[in-house]
Formats: C-alpha cells, sequence, structure tokens
C-alpha cells in the first residue's frame, strides 16, 4: 500500500489568523453583555497589520424591529483603546436584506480549515524516499490582510466561522464556491450599509 504524503513550498510567510475568541472581541467592544438575538449577525473585521477591531451588527429585537450598529476601534496616543459605536442607516426592507444574506449560504460555509485544501495546488511531481511517495504541493500564504469572523442565528439555524484574508485569497483563487459565498456577503454588506469600505 502507498502512502502519499503532502508537503509544502510556502510561497509567502505564514498567515496571521485570529488569536482570539469571540468573548475576547466582544470584551474588548465591551458588549460582553448583550444578548444575541434570535435573528441577528454579527461580522468582525481585523486587520494584520494594525490593532483596529471593527464590528457590524444588524438585529431584529423581539418587538420586530431592525438595527444596525457599527462598532470602531482606536488605540489612542497613551495606547488605550477607544470604542466608537454609531447606528447604521437600515435600507427600505431590512427584512429583504436579511434574505439575501442568507442567499449567501453563510449559515451553511465551512470552517476555513475545511476549505484549506482547496488552496493546495497539486504540482503534479512526486518522490520516492524510504518506500513511501510523496506527493508535491505548493500553497500560498498572505502575509497581511483583512480577516473576519461572523457569527450569525436565524431562529433554530446559527453558524460560527472565520475566514483569514477571503478578498485577497479570491483574487488567487476564483473558482472556490466557498471564498466567492463569502465575498458575495461582504459586497452585500458594503453596498447596502457603507461599511468596511475604508479598507
Amino acid at each position: 500500500m502507498i502512502k502519499i504524503f503532502s508537503f509544502y513550498f510556502i510561497l509567502l510567510s505564514f498567515s496571521l489568523l485570529f488569536s482570539q475568541n469571540i468573548n475576547e472581541y466582544n470584551k474588548i467592544l465591551k458588549i460582553e453583555n448583550q444578548q444575541f438575538n434570535s435573528y441577528e449577525i454579527r461580522i468582525y473585521q481585523k486587520s494584520a497589520i494594525s490593532t483596529g477591531l471593527d464590528l457590524f451588527k444588524l438585529y431584529k429585537d423581539r418587538e420586530e424591529n431592525w438595527f444596525g450598529e457599527y462598532y470602531r476601534t482606536e488605540v489612542a496616543g497613551n495606547r488605550e483603546i477607544k470604542i466608537k459605536k454609531s447606528n447604521v442607516n437600515l435600507p427600505g426592507n431590512p427584512q429583504l436584506v436579511w434574505a439575501q444574506i442568507l442567499d449567501t449560504d453563510v449559515l451553511h460555509l465551512p470552517k476555513w480549515e475545511s476549505i484549506r485544501y482547496k488552496l493546495e495546488k497539486k504540482n503534479g511531481s512526486y518522490l520516492s524516499e524510504e518506500g513511501e511517495v510523496l506527493s508535491s504541493t505548493s500553497q500560498s500564504y498572505i502575509v497581511d490582510g483583512i480577516s473576519y469572523y461572523i457569527k450569525i442565528k436565524n431562529g433554530e439555524n446559527e453558524n460560527e466561522i472565520e475566514y483569514d484574508n477571503p478578498e485577497s485569497y479570491l483574487k488567487m483563487y476564483p473558482l472556490i464556491d466557498e471564498l466567492i459565498s463569502f465575498n458575495k456577503l461582504l459586497s452585500l454588506l458594503k453596498n447596502e450599509f457603507k461599511i468596511f469600505n475604508n479598507n
């Protein structure tokens, strides 16, 4: 039986991943005590080359009213983290936008680790070493960029995903379905709510 092992030629240095979980981000933004609603999406945005953390929230409360909120962190001269919160203007029919958000399949997108194999390039060359066959693969890594952590709930259905540099990776791998869906979500939110456009 031939065992096939993959080894990687790293073209760009390692990719910076989120090192903090959602609870730690909420503490930074001072929203750790806020309840997550039955119909809500939160998108945390983090730049690999800065300490800034942004959050967009869209949710429906128990009275069926929709709200949008945007949080941004800034580091002052004394390195104190300041938080700026603003209300986001909602479109005329937020329920329609919510349906469009769900149409991006964000509730079904898998974890980043589950699609990482799609970023591998099979080089078509093999090496034999100590009776084993080694398959040569390569993968590009992005040093800096923008990463996103998403938590969404739609009634009984929910999902939490973290994608590292999805916009940059889509340019490199334009045929990966999950990257296409993720970027459709980002484009929708940017166009409808005018957020994340500063990056």
